[in-house]
Order: C-alpha cells, then sequence, then structure tokens
C-alpha cells in the first residue's frame, strides 16, 4: 500500500507546496518529515534559509541544495530525510544544518518518498506528525482552524457532520452557525449536522472571550470532482482519492477529504492522512 501511494504522490505531485520556487530541474535534497517546537519563541526562531530568505518549516516541506535548516531554541528539533545522509535530528546538540546535494533520479527516489508514506501512515521511527508549536499561552493567540481554508471550503450535503476544531483564542468561546442562535463552547470543538441545513451556502462564526473572531464559510456541493482514472487505477479502498480531493481547488475540498477518510475501514495509512489534514498538511498538484 505504501508503494501505491508513494507512487502517486510522485506522479501527481502531492507534496506539500508552500515554499519558494525552483527551477524546474531542480531536484529536493530531501523532506521535513517533522518537527517540534517548544520554545515560547520557537516558531519564529525556527527557520529554513533559503538564498537569505528565512521560510517556516513545514511538515514534508522540500530541502534543496544550499539550503539551512537553523534552531534557536535547544529544546525544539526538526527531522529531516536527506538524500546524502539518511535521517537526521537538527536539535539542541545540532542547532544548524546546512544541506547539500539532490535526490537522485530514477528509482532512488522513492526511498525518501516511501519514508513519507511512512509518516503519514503513521509507521516512522519519529513520532509521526509531531508538528507542535510553541507553548505559549492560548489566550495570547488568535484563532486557528488548521483544516480551513480561507474563503470557501467545499462540503456534500448529503455527507457526514462536520467535526470542526481550532486552538488559540480565550475561552468560552461563542459559536454562531449559519443564522441559528450564538452556543457558548467551554471545549475548542463542534459538530455540525449538515443535513440541517438550509440553502447551498451557509458560515460558522467563533467568538473568544476577547471578542476575537473567525469565520469559515461552508460552500454545500451536490457532487465531488470527478475522479481522474488514473487515480482510480491505483485506488483500492479510497484512501488514495481522498487525498487527491483534499487538494483541489487550493484545499477548498479538504473538509470533504477527511469526511471521506472516516467512512473508511480504519487503519494507519487512512489515521495518518486525517491526522496530517486535521493538522493543515494539504497535497498540492504541481
Amino acid at each position: 500500500m505504501a508503494r501505491i501511494l508513494a507512487f502517486l504522490l510522485i506522479g501527481l505531485g502531492l507534496l506539500a507546496g508552500g515554499v519558494q520556487a525552483h527551477a524546474q530541474d531542480a531536484r529536493p535534497a530531501g523532506y521535513i518529515m517533522a518537527y517540534e517546537l517548544k520554545g515560547a519563541d520557537a516558531e519564529k526562531g525556527t527557520v529554513v534559509v533559503r538564498k537569505g530568505a528565512e521560510l517556516q518549516p513545514k511538515l514534508l516541506m522540500p530541502i534543496y541544495d544550499g539550503d539551512s535548516v537553523f534552531i534557536r531554541d535547544e529544546t525544539s528539533k526538526i527531522t529531516l530525510s536527506l538524500a546524502r545522509e539518511g535521517n537526521l535530528v537538527v536539535s539542541g546538540k545540532l542547532m544548524r544544518k546546512d544541506v547539500a546535494g539532490e535526490m537522485a533520479s530514477g528509482d532512488d527516489s522513492f526511498t525518501i518518498i516511501e519514508q513519507i508514506v511512512a509518516i503519514l501512515a503513521g509507521r516512522g521511527d519519529d513520532d509521526s506528525f509531531s508538528v507542535l508549536v510553541s507553548k505559549g499561552t492560548e489566550t495570547g493567540e488568535a484563532i486557528k482552524v488548521p483544516l480551513v481554508v480561507r474563503g470557501n471550503n467545499f462540503i456534500l450535503g448529503s455527507g457526514e457532520p462536520i467535526h470542526l476544531t481550532w486552538s488559540g483564542g480565550e475561552g468560552p468561546f461563542s459559536v454562531q452557525v449559519a443564522n441559528g442562535k450564538p452556543v457558548t463552547h467551554e471545549a475548542r470543538e463542534l459538530t455540525i449536522n449538515v443535513k440541517a441545513m438550509t440553502g447551498t451556502k451557509f458560515a460558522v462564526k467563533i467568538t473568544d472571550a476577547r471578542k476575537r473572531a473567525v469565520r469559515i464559510v461552508f460552500v454545500v456541493k451536490k457532487a465531488l470532482p470527478k475522479v481522474p482514472e488514473k487515480v482510480k487505477a491505483r485506488d483500492t479502498n479510497g484512501e488514495i482519492a481522498a487525498v487527491w480531493l483534499a487538494g483541489r481547488d487550493n484545499g477548498a475540498w479538504r473538509f470533504e477529504a477527511v469526511r471521506q477518510l472516516r467512512a473508511l475501514p480504519h487503519s494507519e495509512t487512512i489515521g495518518g492522512l486525517i491526522a496530517a489534514l486535521e493538522k493543515g498538511w494539504l497535497p498540492k498538484e504541481r
């Protein structure tokens, strides 16, 4: 299963984006497999330096020849998978790593991709999805909903309920769904019965005790985008199609992809993909 998913990820280019563009012929030297940022300012102080620019590390972020991975907080760490050196942890003992080389062409490149798939499937040697931001108090942070995208989030009206979670802000929270009455929530989570919604569009507004708010817009669709035949050919259970779906329309189908995955029989791969999507990982087509 891992090899099938690996081939699909390579074929469709479903690797996490969010970094500066490189020449098309440039091959990564490796990928960020996990990161754990523990210090109060760790999120700002842990960077990938590329051509003088500081980039925030991301899960599955490609690392190129000439990049430097640098942490300023000794309790933080970044786990890399490098073509030339294998797995390497940048931490208190090694606070800076200058990256050199690139992935080989041909079958040699599958080794790193399959390691990425192992992380997604929860089978890595390190803590899978160890993607933690700073331990600063939640009360000082804005409300963040990793699973949503800005703008419209697409879902099926006939699908399963939406489970919405967020971080940051200061409780208690006032949550208003569509035109309903605001309801107080102590916990940072909410379940929405989509079948009870009317119309083709509704919003969820979350407001914390300090009146900071976030508004999430859902658009109800009648059908999913058509899954390409090349994806179906590699799909035996539905998880690969869900990964493809999650990257559609700049991530607008990510909620629905999670719902599709939750409806499948539980497995390590499915559990890993759900966890990745819920923490903000987004596959993108090149």
